[in-house]
């Protein structure tokens, strides 16, 4: 009895050994979790690439329409408070759905003087400069005159802008932070700054005037050259 029981000990577990070999209906499921974490990983990753193009553009953009909409303005108007306002909340709504709080903006009106001295036969000097959201003023002193390669800052112009009249400057400067991944990616410090600067002449005037009777904090007109 005790040899028949090892016996049919021994049969039942080759059958159950055999049966769990030919057994198929948990391998899709073991596939699924092995790939499961690189499909998300590449779907995430596809998705935030694109939200971070997305955002670059919109970026872009915003620079562009704050230098086109000011460089529109009337001959023979002051550009107003009112009017700087409107023209700063349009250009903030193209970067829906992003976060337009904490998109940087400068917009500053550079005229040039004639100089026989300088290389560029001309200076650069901003008449006014206008901010939100914390962008960087453009001082009341020349501009430093840099390569068209180089990368625009506050105190520098292009050479190939120089030449008589003026030129409207829009900087631009925007965060974009990655909803998934930021931490792990290092990216809670700052996230990922795009920065652009245009370049405007203006339509209707030679130079575009913005002297309020008492410019807020956000404001800084020159004095006349």
């Amino acid at each position: 009895m005790i040899k028949q029981a090892r016996l049919y000990s021994t049969t039942s577990a080759k059958s159950i050994l055999r049966r769990a070999r030919s057994e198929e209906d948990g391998i899709a499921a073991v596939e699924f979790a092995l790939i499961l974490p690189l499909m998300l990983t590449l779907y995430i990753g596809t998705a935030e690439i694109s939200n971070t193009l997305m955002a670059s553009r919109k970026e872009t953009l915003v620079a562009r329409t704050l230098s086109d909409l000011v460089a529109q303005q009337p001959s023979g108007t002051n550009l107003t408070d009112a009017d700087l306002d409107s023209i700063f909340a349009a250009a903030t709504a193209i970067m829906a759905p992003f976060d337009g709080s904490v998109l940087k903006m400068t917009i500053t009106s550079v005229e040039f003087v004639a100089n026989a001295k300088s290389a560029t036969a001309f200076d650069a000097k901003p008449r006014w400069t206008a901010i939100r959201n914390g962008g960087t003023k453009r001082p009341c002193a020349v501009l430093t005159a840099g390569a068209n390669t180089d990368s625009a800052t506050a105190t520098t112009m292009p050479t190939g802008i120089y030449q008589a009249g003026s030129v409207i400057v829009a900087d631009t400067s925007y965060t974009y932070v990655p909803a998934f991944g930021g931490t792990f990616m290092n990216f809670s410090q700052g996230g990922i700054t795009f920065s652009h600067t245009t370049y405007m002449r203006p339509r209707n005037t030679t130079l575009i005037a913005y002297a309020p009777a008492s410019p807020p904090a956000t404001s800084t007109v020159c004095a006349a050259y």
